[in-house]
């Protein structure tokens, strides 16, 4: 009995080690964007905590050593943009860029940035290693040149999202994207959209796809080639040999739409239980009897860089609320109202768990967005670039957010603005939709985990993938299909008009014949 009862501990701790061990992941994460790096190190640190070893190549280390973790930095091989941007490097390109060409263009510019975090140690020490990995996960929008990883150690690949797919993205997993009701991820469009939004949705789509098979391709590939080698597969072939790729999206958000069995959503994977406010943003908020509203703009944009004429517009609204206002802004040095409290830094999520907060004012980035859908808070949003007026767009649509113009800030737009979003039906809808939210099987982590770990154990889980994949173009389209039944019916209708030609001469001549019988 106790070589019995010896065994089975034995076999427990077996068990358990392999679960502490799992498998061992390559995360790489090149692009420099601290925005799209927060769910990346979310889903990787849930795979951490599950005992997966989990290897992370990025420009944003750990402060702090977590279990089963371990960071490849390549911090310092180019600049961060965070909180750097001005709000006048937007300008031209909200103005301008309808059919989204310098949108477009910005995205192009930042191939050749990234090709330097090829040359860094990290990168360099990657090359040379003769590690084996089970998996590598990696993000799917610019910079592609490091999918030549996905060569080196023969491991299955799974993509990220930070936001809705891009479209380059749904076209090689052949993933449905109709343009009738699909925004493209760089549109301002909500899903139902008047025929002249339809018009440049639809043009807006074709212009990202043309760039990215056209420029963005070949680039990437060329700096892929300059440290893998040319006996590397091509770039689309091994995106096309993706097992899963993980969006960080949701229903309630963007609307219903169709997706490959490749593509699952985990939006507001980031999204973290929340923590105690620091003391004085809690006695602040505490201390307000008719609420407070928390204001930002994002971790790319300089908020102390908004034009004068436009912060003063949000100082006058803030000065005619009841509510408290928490206004993230670099220059505390600011004459603000009594009611407002500005701080160059404060816990966003943390503070939209509270109940006092009745208001996101934001520029509807994908984060903020979610993890005010989570505490169910309305919102005001002012987007500035990328899928943030969509974002804005389809809140609005489910009346649980207003849209502000950039250009058209001034006081009363503001005022109006703050004070409709403050009426309680808007709180309401935002807390219905924060149910629909919650309502899943699983939670974004463990959806997460569970598909992650579903492609390892089912080797690159080829079944899930779409023969769409390896059709061309115009077989997917059945452009080839049309063609045939065009073709069919032009034909038909020509042998149809023949005999019927044929038909009426026959009967002409016979009556010819029977007047001269006649005769």
């Amino acid at each position: 009995m106790d070589y019995k009862f010896l065994l089975g501990v034995m076999l427990a701790l077996l068990l358990k080690t392999r679960y502490v061990y799992g498998y061992k992941i390559l995360g790489l994460f090149p692009y420099n964007g601290q925005s799209h790096i927060v769910m990346f190190k979310s889903i990787m640190k849930g795979l951490a905590e599950r005992g997966h070893e989990v290897h992370v190549l990025s420009h944003y280390p750990q402060q702090t050593p977590i279990a089963n973790y371990t960071d490849l930095s390549v911090l310092g091989s180019i600049e961060l943009p965070n909180n750097q941007m001005p709000f006048d490097h937007f300008e031209t390109i909200g103005k301008l860029d309808i059919f989204n060409i310098l949108g477009t263009l910005v995205l192009y510019s930042k191939i050749e940035e990234h090709a330097a975090v090829m040359e860094s140690e990290a990168v360099q020490k990657l090359l040379k290693s003769n590690e084996r990995y089970d998996l590598i996960i990696t993000e799917s929008f610019v910079p592609d040149m490091m999918l030549g990883f996905v060569h080196k150690f023969k491991a299955p690949l799974v993509l990220l999202s930070s936001c809705g797919l891009p479209p380059w993205t749904s076209d090689f997993l052949a993933n449905p994207q109709n343009p009738a009701f699909v925004p493209h991820f760089l549109s301002q469009f909500s899903p139902r959209m008047s025929f002249f939004e339809r018009v440049r949705n639809t043009a807006g789509l074709i212009t990202n796809l043309v760039a990215w098979y056209a420029f963005f391709v070949p680039a990437n590939e060329r700096i892929m080639r300059r440290h893998f080698g040319d006996d590397v597969p091509p770039i689309l072939d091994i995106l096309k040999s993706t097992s899963l790729i993980l969006g960080n999206s949701h229903s309630t958000i963007h609307g219903g739409r169709p997706f490959a069995s490749t593509v699952v959503d985990v939006g507001g994977v980031h999204v973290e239980p929340a923590k105690r406010l620091p003391r004085d943003i809690e006695k602040f908020i505490e201390d307000s009897p008719d609420g407070v509203i928390y204001f930002c703009m994002g971790s790319l944009l300089r908020a102390a860089t908004f034009p004068e004429h436009k912060k003063n517009a949000f100082l006058y609204t803030f000065s005619k609320l009841k509510e408290r206002v928490l206004w993230k802004f670099e220059d505390e040095n600011v004459s603000a109202p009594s009611n407002v409290m500005i701080k160059e830094w404060m816990p966003q999520r943390d503070i939209l768990a509270h109940p006092k907060v009745k208001l996101f004012i934001g520029h509807g980035g994908l984060l903020g967005t979610l993890e005010a859908m989570t505490e169910g808070k309305p919102m005001v949003g002012i987007p500035m670039f990328g899928d943030q007026p969509m974002n804005v767009k389809s809140l609005e649509a489910k009346k649980v957010s207003k849209y502000v113009d950039y250009y058209s800030i001034t006081n009363d737009t503001i005022y109006e603005a703050v004070r409709e979003m403050l009426k309680p039906k808007y709180l309401e809808n935002a807390r219905e939709l924060s149910k629909l939210f919650h309502d899943r099987p699983m939670s974004p982590m463990d959806t997460a985990a569970y598909w992650v770990e579903y492609v390892i154990r089912n080797k690159g889980a080829r079944n899930l993938r779409s023969a769409a994949v390896d059709m061309p173009f115009y077989q997917y389209l059945l452009l080839d299909v049309i063609l045939f039944y065009t073709v069919s019916v032009i034909f038909s209708l020509y042998l149809i008009s023949c005999l019927l030609n044929c038909v009426c001469r026959r009967s002409k001549s016979k009556d010819g014949r029977t007047k001269l019988k006649q005769k």
